[in-house]
């Protein structure tokens, strides 16, 4: 498998707007496009249809990356996370043109485990998974369904 550059960071922090606050006023980020996670609402989550992913996100873009604030509101592996470890880099997207089947085969391959999260669409066409290797290499990488 080819990974390049890092594309993308997924930051669960508690706050969002204190967050944005600080990216934009003493970071220079910005603007940011905020949005919840209506869009995970009735979709397959984990192999069920579920409340979603209850979270409020704030995502800069820049020609080569982006940056995702992530404020969890309720129940789910971003609440855990913020439990477990505190506000952080949770996840990352690295490039590559490699399939979404083969990285998750991969992963498995790797670390005996299944995705941290997998989304689908009630057709079961994927929309985005965490690859879970945490344990082996420090990773939790988010691929899309469209690869």
């Amino acid at each position: 498998m080819k990974f390049n550059e890092i594309f993308h960071l997924g930051v669960v922090v508690r706050d969002l707007d204190k967050a944005v606050k600080i990216y934009t006023e003493e970071l220079g980020y910005g603007p940011f496009e905020i949005a919840d996670g209506s869009f995970f609402d009735d979709k397959i989550i984990n192999g069920e249809i579920g409340p979603g992913l209850p979270m409020k996100t704030a995502t800069y873009r820049s020609d080569t990356y982006e940056i995702e604030l992530i404020e969890p509101t309720g129940p789910s592996i971003y609440m855990d996370f913020l439990k477990e470890k505190g506000p952080g880099i949770h996840h990352v997207i690295l490039k590559t043109d490699e399939k979404y089947a083969d990285v998750l085969e991969m992963a498995q391959r790797v670390s005996g485990r299944p995705p941290k999260l997998e989304t689908k669409f009630p057709n079961g066409i994927p929309i985005v998974a965490y690859v879970d290797l945490v344990d082996e290499a420090g990773l939790l990488i988010e691929i899309g369904g469209n690869n």
